[in-house]
């Protein structure tokens, strides 16, 4: 009987031992929820283009931000980032603002930041001219950055390139 028990306890250590997660590192179920989130913020940011809500584009935004597009760095205060999408979005009607690929996500080994890599296809028209109509079809790549704060995560810079679309 003893020897059972021995094999037994053994047993256990080991199977406790393979499950404990390393210091510093996220557990499998923490990553997973966090991967949940990133990509739920992710169809926060569709919805928002879609409905025209620039709220509820910025409402994970750090209150400064990186930005990096067409070969510029900018610095962008929430509040000013939001005035600024919510006159685009006013004036621009979308198609399509479609990713074409799954995003990609990637969360650091101790959960504190994470990115997301995007590819999106975005078709929309918007006033032109002379009351004319202007259809724009563009394909976009972007990388999104996020630190956790607070439990919450939050998205401190966006890098984004971008190309016409042909589809």
């Amino acid at each position: 009987m003893l020897p059972l028990l021995l094999i037994g306890t053994l047993a256990c250590t080991a199977a406790r031992q393979s499950s404990a997660v390393a210091p510093g590192r996220q557990s499998p179920h923490a990553r997973a929820a966090d991967s949940a989130e990133l990509l739920r913020l992710h169809e926060n940011a569709r919805t928002a283009h879609l409905q025209r809500r620039a709220d509820l584009l910025v409402a994970d935004h750090a209150d400064s931000m990186f930005s990096l597009s067409r070969g510029s760095v900018s610095i962008g205060r929430r509040a000013e980032v939001q005035a600024m999408f919510q006159g685009y979005l006013d004036s621009v009607t979308f198609q399509a603002w479609d990713d074409i690929v799954p995003p990609r996500i990637r969360i650091s080994a101790d959960g504190q930041m994470a990115y997301v890599v995007v590819q999106k296809r975005v078709h929309l028209t918007q006033p032109g001219p002379g009351g004319t109509t202007l259809a724009e079809r563009v394909r976009y790549a972007w990388l999104s950055v996020y630190e956790k704060r607070d439990g919450r995560w939050t998205l401190t810079a966006i890098a984004s390139t971008e190309r016409p679309d042909s589809l």
